[in-house]
Protein backbone atom coordinates (compact mmCIF):
# COMPACT_ATOMS: atom_id res chain seq x y z
CA UNK A 1 0.00 0.00 0.00
CA UNK A 2 2.69 2.63 0.72
CA UNK A 3 4.23 1.84 -2.91
CA UNK A 4 1.09 2.58 -4.12
CA UNK A 5 0.62 6.14 -2.17
CA UNK A 6 4.18 6.96 -3.13
CA UNK A 7 3.72 6.42 -6.70
CA UNK A 8 0.84 8.73 -6.71
CA UNK A 9 2.56 11.49 -5.23
CA UNK A 10 5.44 10.92 -7.42
CA UNK A 11 2.91 11.32 -10.16
CA UNK A 12 1.01 13.90 -8.26
CA UNK A 13 4.32 16.22 -8.59
CA UNK A 14 5.57 15.09 -12.08
CA UNK A 15 1.64 16.45 -12.72
CA UNK A 16 2.69 19.72 -11.42
CA UNK A 17 6.10 19.83 -12.86
CA UNK A 18 4.32 19.82 -16.39
CA UNK A 19 1.88 21.81 -15.49
CA UNK A 20 3.29 24.50 -14.24
CA UNK A 21 6.04 24.35 -16.53
CA UNK A 22 2.91 24.34 -18.89
CA UNK A 23 1.09 27.47 -17.44
CA UNK A 24 4.19 29.48 -17.29
CA UNK A 25 4.71 29.04 -21.13
CA UNK A 26 1.49 30.20 -21.90
CA UNK A 27 1.48 33.08 -19.54
CA UNK A 28 5.06 34.35 -21.23
CA UNK A 29 3.39 33.91 -24.60
CA UNK A 30 0.48 36.17 -23.77
CA UNK A 31 -2.28 34.12 -22.90
CA UNK A 32 -4.57 33.93 -19.57
CA UNK A 33 -4.06 30.99 -17.45
CA UNK A 34 -6.94 30.07 -14.94
CA UNK A 35 -5.38 29.57 -11.44
CA UNK A 36 -7.29 26.26 -10.96
CA UNK A 37 -6.10 24.48 -13.75
CA UNK A 38 -2.93 23.04 -11.79
CA UNK A 39 -4.51 21.80 -9.05
CA UNK A 40 -7.45 20.41 -11.03
CA UNK A 41 -4.90 18.87 -13.68
CA UNK A 42 -2.68 17.66 -10.56
CA UNK A 43 -5.76 16.01 -8.78
CA UNK A 44 -7.26 14.34 -12.23
CA UNK A 45 -3.42 12.85 -13.10
CA UNK A 46 -3.22 11.53 -9.10
CA UNK A 47 -6.89 9.88 -9.44
CA UNK A 48 -6.60 8.77 -12.98
CA UNK A 49 -3.15 6.15 -11.66
CA UNK A 50 -4.84 5.38 -8.89
CA UNK A 51 -7.42 3.81 -11.00
CA UNK A 52 -5.12 2.44 -13.74
CA UNK A 53 -3.23 1.34 -10.89
CA UNK A 54 -6.28 -0.70 -9.44
CA UNK A 55 -6.96 -2.16 -12.53
CA UNK A 56 -4.12 -3.40 -13.69
CA UNK A 57 -3.36 -4.75 -10.25
CA UNK A 58 -4.40 -8.58 -11.31
CA UNK A 59 -2.70 -8.43 -14.44
CA UNK A 60 0.42 -7.52 -13.36
CA UNK A 61 0.49 -9.85 -10.18
CA UNK A 62 0.01 -13.03 -12.56
CA UNK A 63 2.03 -12.06 -15.00
CA UNK A 64 4.49 -12.31 -12.41
CA UNK A 65 3.37 -15.94 -10.90
CA UNK A 66 5.62 -18.99 -12.10
CA UNK A 67 4.43 -20.69 -15.35
CA UNK A 68 3.14 -24.10 -13.13
CA UNK A 69 1.22 -21.63 -11.40
CA UNK A 70 -2.71 -21.41 -12.62
CA UNK A 71 -4.85 -19.52 -11.50
CA UNK A 72 -8.50 -20.52 -10.70
CA UNK A 73 -10.75 -18.20 -9.69
CA UNK A 74 -11.04 -14.54 -9.69
CA UNK A 75 -13.47 -12.29 -7.89
CA UNK A 76 -14.61 -8.87 -8.15
CA UNK A 77 -15.95 -5.91 -6.08
CA UNK A 78 -16.52 -2.37 -5.67
CA UNK A 79 -16.09 -0.43 -2.27
CA UNK A 80 -17.41 3.00 -1.39
CA UNK A 81 -14.14 4.75 -2.15
CA UNK A 82 -13.84 3.40 -5.40
CA UNK A 83 -17.45 3.74 -7.14
CA UNK A 84 -16.48 3.16 -10.44
CA UNK A 85 -15.76 -0.47 -9.79
CA UNK A 86 -19.12 -0.67 -9.24
CA UNK A 87 -19.81 0.14 -13.11
CA UNK A 88 -16.56 -1.23 -14.34
CA UNK A 89 -16.26 -4.43 -11.96
CA UNK A 90 -12.00 -5.13 -11.85
CA UNK A 91 -10.38 -8.05 -10.18
CA UNK A 92 -9.48 -7.39 -6.91
CA UNK A 93 -9.07 -11.13 -5.91
CA UNK A 94 -7.71 -14.81 -6.90
CA UNK A 95 -7.24 -18.20 -6.14
CA UNK A 96 -4.55 -20.05 -7.37
CA UNK A 97 -2.57 -23.15 -7.36
CA UNK A 98 1.17 -24.06 -8.06
CA UNK A 99 1.48 -27.78 -9.99
CA UNK A 100 4.91 -28.02 -9.01
CA UNK A 101 4.03 -27.80 -5.26
CA UNK A 102 2.52 -31.56 -5.37
CA UNK A 103 3.41 -34.01 -3.40
CA UNK A 104 2.13 -37.70 -3.23
CA UNK A 105 1.20 -38.68 -0.06
CA UNK A 106 0.76 -42.41 -1.16
CA UNK A 107 -2.34 -44.41 -2.56
CA UNK A 108 -3.08 -42.19 -5.20
CA UNK A 109 -3.89 -39.01 -3.41
CA UNK A 110 -2.02 -35.63 -4.43
CA UNK A 111 -1.51 -32.61 -1.73
CA UNK A 112 -1.29 -28.85 -2.84
CA UNK A 113 -2.03 -25.62 -1.74
CA UNK A 114 -4.50 -23.66 -2.86
CA UNK A 115 -3.37 -19.95 -2.56
CA UNK A 116 -6.02 -17.11 -1.81
CA UNK A 117 -5.03 -13.40 -2.88
CA UNK A 118 -6.57 -9.88 -2.62
CA UNK A 119 -5.41 -6.80 -2.89
CA UNK A 120 -4.24 -4.88 0.47
CA UNK A 121 -4.58 -8.12 1.86
CA UNK A 122 -1.68 -10.82 2.95
CA UNK A 123 -1.91 -14.02 0.97
CA UNK A 124 -3.73 -16.82 2.64
CA UNK A 125 -3.66 -20.76 1.64
CA UNK A 126 -5.65 -24.09 2.07
CA UNK A 127 -3.83 -27.27 1.64
CA UNK A 128 -5.89 -29.86 0.06
CA UNK A 129 -5.85 -33.75 -0.83
CA UNK A 130 -6.80 -34.93 -3.99
CA UNK A 131 -8.15 -38.04 -4.68
CA UNK A 132 -8.76 -38.24 -8.62
CA UNK A 133 -9.52 -42.03 -8.86
CA UNK A 134 -12.17 -41.14 -6.35
CA UNK A 135 -13.47 -37.81 -7.50
CA UNK A 136 -13.01 -36.43 -4.26
CA UNK A 137 -11.00 -34.06 -1.86
CA UNK A 138 -10.42 -32.79 1.74
CA UNK A 139 -9.01 -29.91 3.77
CA UNK A 140 -5.84 -30.59 5.66
CA UNK A 141 -5.12 -28.09 8.63
CA UNK A 142 -2.28 -28.73 11.23
CA UNK A 143 -1.58 -32.20 10.02
CA UNK A 144 -5.19 -32.81 10.81
CA UNK A 145 -7.49 -34.03 7.90
CA UNK A 146 -11.26 -33.41 7.04
CA UNK A 147 -13.66 -35.89 5.75
CA UNK A 148 -13.50 -36.20 2.00
CA UNK A 149 -15.73 -34.35 -0.05
CA UNK A 150 -17.29 -34.78 -3.67
CA UNK A 151 -14.93 -32.87 -5.89
CA UNK A 152 -17.83 -31.92 -8.38
CA UNK A 153 -17.43 -28.52 -9.79
CA UNK A 154 -14.31 -27.86 -7.84
CA UNK A 155 -11.87 -25.50 -10.29
CA UNK A 156 -9.14 -27.14 -7.63
CA UNK A 157 -10.06 -30.68 -8.52
CA UNK A 158 -10.18 -30.10 -12.25
CA UNK A 159 -6.98 -28.29 -12.73
CA UNK A 160 -4.94 -31.36 -10.84
CA UNK A 161 -7.23 -34.53 -12.14
CA UNK A 162 -9.17 -33.78 -15.11
CA UNK A 163 -6.34 -31.20 -17.16
CA UNK A 164 -3.38 -33.59 -15.93
CA UNK A 165 -1.53 -31.51 -12.94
Amino acid sequence: MAWDILGMIAVGIGAAALLFAGAHALRKAGLAVPRWITPAGIGLAMLGFAIWNEYSWYSRVSAQLPATVEVLETGTGGKAWRPWAFVIPMVNRFAAIDRAGLTDTGQGVQRGQVLFVERWQPTRYVTLDFDCAGARIRAVAEGRESDWLPAAQDPAYAVICERGG
